[in-house]
């Protein structure tokens, strides 16, 4: 069952809770019979996991929500998370997180040394007026690549989302402010 959390929202229950404790207040239904703050964030985290709304959202027996009405709880879903986790993204981590995390990422992966991992996802996008092929992707789709950073807990630690398409995994993370400091903090740092 926490494979299959995990599997459909890429957090786990307790991040999940820990998320929506801290948001709720900012998703209250809109009228009575609205959506909970609950399946507004999940609804979000579905789309943001699977990339696409028709296979994730739409099909959804759990969050069935019509298309505009969740581009609507979207938008209003990342907007609470930004104002109220927006600023806590950071790649600092003390000695002792360090250490965890060197021996989870080595258990799993008999990697040495590993302190955080950071995956690339395609965000399914209509497909734009404008620079049509610069977000075409190689998958064959519209797209944004957004990357993330996160830590042996799945704990976030750095999100990218500005970047089309066509760009490569390498290119962003090559390109993403963060790449330097993680350089300087935890591979230069301990050279």
């Amino acid at each position: 069952m926490k494979r299959e959390f995990v599997s459909n929202f890429r957090v786990s229950k307790a991040l999940f809770t820990a998320l929506h404790s801290k948001i709720a207040s900012c998703l209250a239904p809109k009228h009575m019979r609205g959506l909970s703050s609950q399946d507004k964030l999940a609804a979000t985290l579905k789309f943001l996991a699977q990339g696409s709304y028709q296979q994730g959202v739409g099909i959804d027996f759990t969050v069935a929500i019509g298309q505009s009405t969740f581009s609507d709880i979207f938008h209003e879903t990342l907007c609470a998370l930004e104002k109220e986790i927006g600023n806590e993204d950071t790649l600092e981590m003390t000695e002792g997180e360090k250490t965890a995390a060197r021996r989870y990422f080595y258990e799993k992966s008999e990697i040495p040394g590993v302190v955080m991992c950071v995956d690339g996802t395609h965000i399914r996008i209509t497909a734009p007026k404008q620079n049509k092929e610069s977000f075409y992707n190689r998958k064959g789709f519209y797209s944004m690549n957004a990357m993330m950073l996160y830590d042996h807990r799945k704990l976030i630690r750095f999100v990218n989302a500005k970047f089309h398409g066509s760009h490569h995994d390498s290119f962003v993370y090559s390109n993403s402010p963060y790449s330097i400091v993680f350089w300087t903090i935890h591979i230069i740092k301990n050279m």
